[in-house]
């Protein structure tokens, strides 16, 4: 059994080689089980530990760089980037993985990070983001990839899928609201806060707003940016909760008993293709509510959905090392199956 730890903030840390040593000794008490995640951080984070937005990418790629350097350059050694600077680098803890732990990639579909993550070879993880766009940029990494000279596969995609079982329908699509809107990150942050210019380039920023707020890039989207009143809140809350049934046919947020959720699982298997999958739990929901949903997750749909995978040829990245198979020609082949939406 792994130890995905998806969301490192190498960027916010401020302090690479530091967190490089702590998931390093991770990875060595758990035998060799880690896989680290590397985010850039919420466009928040970045005001809260005082960083500068505009150079949140930089940041990003040089601190990877050198958790890479500290886990596989023997030391001591001088490390002298852009930004990070150290004038002695000699961990007294490295990674029980040779040369270092898999990495995985998680991302709002920024064609920025995809293309990075084509060149490094690295998994790309989608959370939570709509299907269609997140096909849209499946291609862009399938296109970068057949730049590098291989073929993408399962083994490069990953997809993070809000997921809500309970018992009944009524009582999974109430949670399942709560799970979705609960942390009210999308929907009520003023935009300073949640995208600071900078943050991300001009593409990503486009392509985010349609993807997730239907391409109306005239109409504000949350408000003048005044403080709000109560009944401006409560009238955000509803127009919020009114799109609710659309979201769940969408396959935004995924409520039901077992038998329903299952088969709605299934098609982004089919449609996505991805070798790794995980369920995205997080929000205001009950903590009996949150263990029952876990044990009908774990005794109806896991395995359920692992032989599907294997059915459909989904191979992950511990079986298949990404970047590994070769491209069969110019062009790259599908990564993914929009036909399966139809059915």
């Amino acid at each position: 059994m792994k130890i995905v730890l998806l969301g490192n903030p190498v960027v916010t840390t401020a302090n690479p080689l530091r967190l490089s040593e702590e998931l390093a000794m991770i990875d060595l008490i758990s035998g060799g089980r880690l896989v680290p995640g590397w985010v850039r951080g919420a466009g928040s984070e970045q005001l809260s530990n005082n960083t500068n937005p505009a150079l949140n990418r930089e940041l990003f790629e040089e601190g990877i760089d050198v958790v890479i350097q500290a886990w596989t350059k023997p030391g001591p050694f001088r490390y002298e980037g852009k930004h990070f600077h150290y004038r002695h680098v000699n961990p007294w803890v490295l990674t029980l993985q040779e040369p270092h732990p898999p990495f995985w990639i998680p991302g709002l579909i920024s064609p920025d990070t995809a293309h990075w993550c084509a060149k490094q070879r690295y998994p790309y993880i989608a959370l939570a983001t709509r299907v269609e766009p997140t096909l849209e940029l499946w291609d862009l990494y399938a296109e970068a990839a057949a730049r590098e000279g291989y073929q993408a596969g399962p083994e490069n995609f990953g997809y993070m899928q809000p997921v809500m079982v309970a018992d009944t329908q009524e009582r999974a699509e109430e949670l399942g609201k709560r799970l979705l809107f609960g942390g009210s990150f999308a929907h009520t942050a003023k935009p300073e806060w949640a995208f600071p210019s900078g943050y991300n380039s001009k593409v990503a920023q486009r392509r985010l707003a349609q993807a997730w707020f239907g391409g109306d890039l005239n109409k504000p989207l949350y408000g003048t940016g005044k403080e709000r009143t109560e009944e401006e809140v409560e009238g955000v809350k509803r127009q919020i909760y009114d799109a609710y049934p659309a979201v769940l046919k969408d396959m935004g947020m995924i409520a039901g008993t077992p038998d329903n959720v299952l088969p709605k699982l299934r098609t982004l298997l089919e449609v996505l293709r991805p070798g790794i999958f995980s369920f995205w739990l997080e929000g205001p929901v009950p903590h009996k509510d949150r263990l029952r949903c876990l044990e009908l997750i774990d005794r109806d749909i896991i395995l359920a959905m692992r032989e599907h995978g294997k059915r459909l040829g989904l191979i992950d990245p511990f079986h298949c090392a990404p970047g590994m198979k070769p491209l069969n020609g110019s062009a790259p082949e599908p990564v993914s199956d929009r036909a399966a939406l139809a059915v």
